[in-house]
């Protein structure tokens, strides 16, 4: 019975996220058809998630490790588990602009697609040259101002709280344009509504925001330093919540 609970929850929030969608769509399609106007179509989708939260009665709790400054751009990293975490990312982080790096099939989804052709960067890491291309609209991103997500595992987590091993992508661009490295750390997405399994059941969501970590006067190959040093700062975070699975 309490799995059936846990199940609905889940479909619930799908339902939820998807009807609140097709309200804000419209404005946001509008919007997606003009490079100056991203921003405030990504403020929209900050507000479409955080009103999916409402609706479903989902809270998080952030610990910030130290204010950071909202005015600056950064290369974003956490470790991905889970749907929710791109929403709670962006609804965290507010107003900093933020555009998503993902890979290039996602793109290709129904509605949900227009996103990663514009605003959000989309990439195909087994075709070279395509890779090439996005990771220079992420490099002209930077040099604008713009901040960039990405999920340095490549993708969700199969077994979570552990991690999988890390792409190097983030960490080369943040290098190569002297940005902060900013960490999140998602504790509980993965119970509550796992990409894959059985769901966990409603709790309340952490956040931790780590102290942004400087790149300057880093040189381009130290990049692996830099994602070995995240990756630490992740796993002792996870292993300190949930001991039992390490």
């Amino acid at each position: 019975m309490k799995q059936l609970l846990r199940n609905i929850y889940g479909y619930w929030f799908y339902v939820v996220m998807v009807i609140l969608f097709f309200l804000f769509i419209p404005v946001i399609y509008v919007l997606l058809s003009f490079e100056k106007a991203y921003p405030l179509a990504h403020w929209l989708r900050t507000w479409w998630g955080k009103i999916t939260f409402w609706f479903c009665g989902y809270f998080y709790k952030i610990d910030w490790e130290t204010p950071i400054d909202k005015k600056r751009n950064y290369v974003i990293v956490f470790n991905h588990t889970s749907h929710l975490d791109i929403l709670l990312l962006f609804a965290v982080l507010r107003p900093i602009f933020i555009r998503f790096m993902a890979k290039a099939e996602l793109g290709k989804v129904p509605i949900f697609g227009k996103f990663f052709r514009t605003l959000d960067l989309s990439v195909n890491r087994e075709d070279a040259i395509d890779a090439q291309r996005a990771f220079k609209k992420a490099d002209e991103a930077l040099e604008h101002g713009h901040s960039i997500a990405i999920a340095p595992e490549g993708g969700t987590s199969k077994n979570p709280p552990e991690l999988r091993n890390f792409k190097s992508g983030a960490f080369r661009l943040a290098i190569q344009h002297q940005v902060p490295i900013l960490v999140l750390t998602f504790y509980d997405n993965w119970r509550i509504l796992p990409t894959s399994g059985a769901k966990q059941g409603w709790c309340m969501s952490r956040v931790k925001v780590h102290a942004p970590i400087e790149t300057k006067n880093l040189l381009p190959d130290q990049y692996k330093e830099l994602g070995d040093k995240v990756r630490y700062l992740l796993q002792q975070d996870l292993q300190q919540a949930f001991p039992e699975k390490f």
